[in-house]
């Protein structure tokens, strides 16, 4: 059964594991003892168990990570909405207007995110702000829960996709205003919504306008002075490759990426996040029975070929990140991260790199690349203990033993 150790700030804490995961590149090391002050790793050193002293071995806070498991990062997903649930979008909708019911519901998703290893999200916003009622739920102690980074209330051009996801504007001269309006919400990122959605029907189709360059690059100005990383909804080559003009820090979806922008982005160290499972997902059951012979094979081409670029991302060292877009249709929280670090696996990543990118790259992705993502001194002690080797086998990921959480 897996166990949840909400870690005290004011306790001290070791943490011995036969084996783990260390430092940003997840270097194997065995027999490793871990030393917990106010939330953080404050020494790390090898020492057998059977020379653990007594003192250590019978504090009322030693964790022993025997032989068989391996202690890593606790997991971090790059891209969700918590405002959604995946369990259909108008059935989702209607429970915003019951905001008891719906707190409800989201605080069983966290609970629920926290049991399957995942430590942090970045949540890609919703039109009511519900992702900084999600944060301040965890961060008041009203239920366990994951590290929030919250995007509150995206930025769209009037007229264009994602009228759920966040405001509106009109003309350049709103901008200011309107991410301003944003950064006093609380805002930790600010999401901003380059494109449409790809297209199920007809291949390399994305649906919506998209957003003018010009303006684009406003709002990351303005993003800048008010001290916000940019993430970019964009999807379309010509989505792309605005938004890797304007400078933004990650690409979210990216589908028909061009080579080209690849280059830059690596160049840049602009990070992508594929989000592969909420379109792979729709070609599975239970949603495969509402899908015509055409959709199929439009949504698994166009999955093919986003693993294709993925591989050529990696080659060229573009920062790969990842995320599911859960809350999307049929992509409950936490139980697709794996099955899209799987689909990471499919495009000739190894399980080094994937692991890397859903800890340490995930990391940074969340601004967060200083605290937590890697089992190192003065990192926050966000940890997980697996059953197996998850360099060998990332399945493993699946059979959470015990899931260290930072308290506040």
């Amino acid at each position: 059964m897996m166990k949840i150790v909400a870690i005290k700030p004011d306790a001290a804490y070791f943490v011995w594991a036969s084996l783990a995961l260390t430092g940003p590149d997840l270097v194997p090391e065995k027999n490793i003892l871990l030393e917990i002050k106010k939330n953080s790793i404050v020494s790390s050193r090898s020492i057998q168990k059977n020379n653990l002293p007594a003192s250590i071995k019978n504090h009322p806070h030693f964790i022993c990570i025997e032989d068989g498991f391996t202690l890593l990062p606790a997991l971090i997903d790059a891209h969700v909405h918590l405002a959604l649930n995946g369990k259909g979008f108008n059935r989702t909708r209607m429970l915003w207007n019951d905001r008891k019911a719906l707190q409800v519901r989201i605080v069983n998703d966290l609970n629920e995110i926290i049991s399957l290893g995942t430590g942090a999200v970045r949540d890609g916003g919703d039109c009511q702000g519900i992702n900084l009622e999600a944060k301040k739920i965890v961060e008041d102690g009203k239920c366990l829960g994951p590290r929030i980074i919250a995007t509150g209330k995206a930025v769209r051009k009037k007229g264009g996709y994602g009228s759920f996801l966040g405001l509106g504007y009109r003309q350049k001269s709103d901008i200011p205003l309107i991410v301003s309006k944003i950064r006093e919400s609380g805002t930790d990122q600010l999401k901003i919504i380059v494109s449409g959605v790809v297209s199920f029907i007809e291949h390399g189709s994305v649906k919506g306008q998209l957003m003018p360059l010009n303006e684009l690059r406003v709002l990351v100005s303005f993003a800048r002075k008010q001290g916000l990383k940019v993430m970019a909804h964009a999807s379309s080559a010509a989505a792309v490759d605005s938004a890797v003009e304007a400078g933004v820090d990650s690409i979210e979806h990216g589908y028909f990426i061009r080579s080209e922008s690849l280059k830059l982005m690596a160049e840049k160290q602009i990070a992508w996040v594929p989000t592969i499972i909420p379109v792979a997902i729709q070609t599975r059951e239970p949603l495969l029975g509402l899908r015509t012979p055409l959709e199929v094979d439009v949504i698994n081409r166009t999955c093919e070929e986003q693993i294709a670029k993925l591989s050529s991302a990696h080659k060229l060292g573009v920062p790969l990140g990842v995320g599911t877009d859960s809350g999307a249709g049929g992509v409950r929280h936490a139980h697709n991260l794996i099955e899209e670090m799987l689909l990471y696996k499919s495009g000739s990543l190894d399980n080094r790199a994937i692991l890397k990118a859903v800890t340490s790259t995930n990391a940074e992705i969340l601004g967060l690349g200083k605290e937590i993502g890697a089992i190192r001194k003065g990192f926050k002690a966000a940890l997980i203990a697996v059953r197996g080797n998850p360099l060998k086998d990332l399945k493993m990921l699946k059979n959470v033993a015990i899931h260290l959480l930072p308290g506040s």
